[in-house]
C-alpha cells in the first residue's frame, strides 16, 4: 500500500509545483469505481468491483488534442458467486488485484462537452488475494506479473467547467499470469471523475 501512496502522491505534488503554475499546464483529482472481469478464468460479466484514486494532469498539444497522464490506484479482480437451491448464496471464489496505474492518454475534443481519448496504461501489481469458497489460495500456488500494460480508450463529457466524467474501457496486452498453463486477462470497464484544481 505505501507503493500506491507514494505513486498518487507524486501528481499531486507536481500540481502544487511552479511547472504547473504555467499557463499551458492543468490538472486535479480523479475519483472513480472499476467493474472487473478476468478473461481466461472461465466466468464473464463485470462482477468485480474496485476504487480509483488518484491524480491527473493535462498538457495542451493543438488546439484540441492534448496529454493527459494519469497515476492512481485501482482495484481490478474477478468474483463468483453461486446461488444454491436453499436460497443462500456461496462465494465460488474471490480475486482481489491491487495496482498503480499511470496512463498516457491522447485527448482529443470533438465537441465542446466531450472528449475522446486513447493511450496506454502501464499498471504495478504491488498487493493480491486469491479465495476459494472463503479459504486463502497459497501465493505458491499461483504466480502474477507484477506488471501489465493496458490498452486505454474512452469518452470524456464535461459535467462543469471543473468536472468531467469519464467512461473507459481497458484491455491487458499480455497474459498476467506466469503460470504457463493460465492465460488470464485484466478486462475493465471504469466510470471516473476529475475535478480540475486551476483554471
Amino acid at each position: 500500500m505505501k507503493t500506491a501512496f507514494i505513486s498518487i502522491l507524486i501528481p499531486i505534488l507536481f500540481l502544487s509545483s511552479k511547472t504547473f503554475a504555467q499557463k499551458d499546464f492543468s490538472g486535479g483529482l480523479l475519483l472513480g469505481i472499476s467493474a472487473s472481469q478476468i478473461d481466461g478464468d472461465n466466468q464473464y460479466k463485470y462482477k468485480k468491483p474496485g476504487l480509483i484514486l488518484g491524480a491527473y494532469v493535462n498538457r495542451p498539444l493543438t488546439e484540441h488534442g492534448s496529454l493527459k497522464i494519469e497515476s492512481y490506484y485501482i482495484g481490478k479482480g474477478a468474483v463468483l458467486n453461486e446461488d444454491r437451491t436453499d436460497g443462500t448464496t456461496i462465494q465460488v471464489f474471490n480475486t482481489s488485484l491491487h495496482y498503480v496505474e499511470m496512463p498516457f492518454l491522447f485527448n482529443l475534443q470533438v465537441h465542446p462537452k466531450i472528449d475522446i481519448a486513447a493511450g496506454i496504461a502501464p499498471s504495478y501489481l504491488f498487493a493480491s488475494k486469491l479465495t476459494s469458497y472463503k479459504a486463502l489460495v497459497e501465493k505458491s500456488s499461483y504466480t502474477l506479473k507484477q506488471f501489465d500494460f493496458q490498452p486505454i480508450v474512452e469518452a470524456g463529457f464535461y459535467l462543469t467547467d471543473k468536472i468531467t466524467t469519464n467512461l473507459r474501457l481497458a484491455y491487458s496486452l499480455f497474459n498476467i499470469r506466469k503460470d504457463p498453463m493460465a492465460i488470464w486477462y485484466n478486462n475493465n470497464l471504469s466510470l471516473v471523475f476529475m475535478y480540475k484544481l486551476n483554471k
